[in-house]
């Protein structure tokens, strides 16, 4: 009798779980710093948020979803996130925890973020940490904005890393963040003195105003009439019921009386330092006066 031996290969392979995009995202798309009036920065503090929605896998499977965002318009960096309006910029960051110590980045760096579902799906919420840094200065008034696109998820299994995984889409939608630098103005004056006369002739004095405003922050002054007549065509100064007709102009050559309506007040715009406004005065020839001293008090508005 002859024994006959059949040899059996039994071949195995194992190949990593391929499938194409089975989950949903809704990307929030703004990270909104909000409105912020004059420097320096404060701190701000916002978020937004992504959404996963993944089904159950059929088969059944769990899964791992690996979200990287890019660096953003303006960024110089992960590490270095700004938003931009024309040549100046603001320094921001996203983060992936409340924290805000984990930057945001991609898989690349280890920096992405990482959501794991259960055999039934299911969704999950990838909140985007957002932080405007404070002390920043010299920034000219605007819109700052940096657009994040091209954002990267990948969908794997819960046992690949990030990395190892190729089942990668990059999302149509955009993330923008943004913030407005809205101007602010502070306004401070000097007296105005036209020294001390035998007789009132013609005294021409002048003195400044100092104004600070928000880069390229547009502002306008207006001068009042005064506290003793009120009337910006009609100026005094004051001792008892004695008054001296006096002026105050935007010109040296004493020609643009400066008020408070359209037309006579002094327009500029913001250097971010203060700015020195003159301020120029005339005392015009008149009768005899009382002797003492005249007064008068001006009140300066800066809108802008």
């Amino acid at each position: 009798m002859k024994a006959q031996w059949l040899l059996f290969f039994l071949l195995f392979s194992c190949a990593g779980t391929a499938w194409g995009q089975t989950c949903t995202y809704t990307v929030e798309p703004t990270v909104d710093f909000g409105s912020i009036t004059g420097l320096p920065t404060p701190q701000i503090d916002v978020s937004a948020d992504i959404t996963v929605t993944c089904p159950a896998m059929d088969p059944p499977g769990e899964r791992r979803v690996c979200i990287s965002l890019p660096v953003g318009s303006g960024g110089v960096s992960f590490a270095d996130r700004r938003m931009v309006n024309g040549g100046f910029d603001v320094q921001y960051q996203l983060y992936r925890n409340a924290g805000r110590t984990l930057v945001w980045g991609n898989v690349a760096g280890g920096q992405e973020r990482i959501l794991l579902f259960p055999l039934v799906g299911g969704t999950r919420v990838a909140t985007v940490f957002g932080r405007v840094f404070s002390g920043q200065t010299g920034k000219s008034v605007g819109l700052y904005q940096s657009v994040l696109s091209g954002i990267e998820v990948r969908e794997g299994t819960p046992m690949q890393l990030c990395s190892a995984i190729t089942n990668i889409f990059i999302l149509p939608d955009t993330i923008t963040a943004q913030l407005d630098i809205q101007p602010d103005c502070t306004i401070s004056a000097n007296p105005l003195n036209f020294g001390t006369v035998n007789s009132v002739g013609v005294q021409d004095a002048s003195s400044n105003l100092s104004v600070t405003c928000t880069l390229n922050g547009a502002y306008t002054i207006a001068l009042d009439g005064g506290t003793t007549t009120g009337d910006v065509n009609d100026r005094k100064m004051q001792l008892g019921t004695d008054t001296i007709d006096y002026q105050l102009y935007s010109d040296a050559a004493r020609t643009q009386v400066w008020g408070d309506t359209a037309g006579t007040t002094v327009d500029g715009t913001g250097s971010g330092d203060p700015q020195s406004i003159p301020v120029f005065g005339r005392v015009p020839a008149q009768g005899p006066k009382p002797e003492g001293t005249y007064q008068d008090t001006i009140t300066a508005t800066v809108t802008f």
